[in-house]
């Protein structure tokens, strides 16, 4: 979970120069999209872990490493 502490910082890090950098703020803010997508990918996969090893049945869904976001689709089309 430090992983996730440490992507939820640095997307606040770049929300901050957003603020003080207007002329790049589209990048940071990009940037920040990116960071809190890669923290909640991470939560996803934990939770993922921890119902397999206690034998929680799942959906018949990929997982989030593999889930394309819109972004993702749009970049791939």
């Amino acid at each position: 979970m430090k992983s996730v502490q440490r992507y939820r910082a640095m997307a606040s890090i770049c929300r901050q120069r957003a603020v003080f950098d207007p002329q790049h703020s589209w990048k940071h803010l990009g940037d920040a999209e990116r960071w809190e997508h890669l923290a909640h990918a991470e939560i996803a996969d934990r939770f993922e872990e921890c119902n397999a090893a206690l034998g929680v049945p799942t959906a018949d869904v990929p997982s989030s490493a593999s889930k394309a976001t819109g972004w993702e689709r749009d970049a791939a089309a």
